[in-house]
């Protein structure tokens, strides 16, 4: 449970304000692009945490939930990009 938590709730967290982040602009993006400026980013976010992570071992002596949080990034970016997929698949239905 305390690692679901140390994975989950920052991951949350970080989505949240990229969400924020990236609705700004004019003109304002739609649904499904939102998703996918949120899910490419929490997938470009995630693999860059791993490769400093394990690749060039800076944070080897960070606590451990910033260590796994490339997981939490990886896996939310992973879903929303899939849901952006599915969504711009619905939308050339039409």
């Amino acid at each position: 449970m305390e690692t679901l938590l140390q994975v989950v709730f920052p991951a949350v967290v970080i989505f949240t304000t990229l969400f924020g982040f990236l609705s700004r602009g004019f003109p304002r993006p739609s649904g499904v692009e939102m998703f996918w400026r949120v899910g490419l980013t929490g997938l470009a976010l995630g693999g860059v945490l791993w490769y400093v992570t394990y690749r060039t071992g800076l944070l080897d002596t960070a606590p451990e939930f910033v260590r796994d949080l490339y997981l939490g990034l990886s896996v939310g970016g992973g879903g929303l990009t899939v849901f952006a997929a599915i969504g711009s698949a619905l939308k050339k239905q039409r």
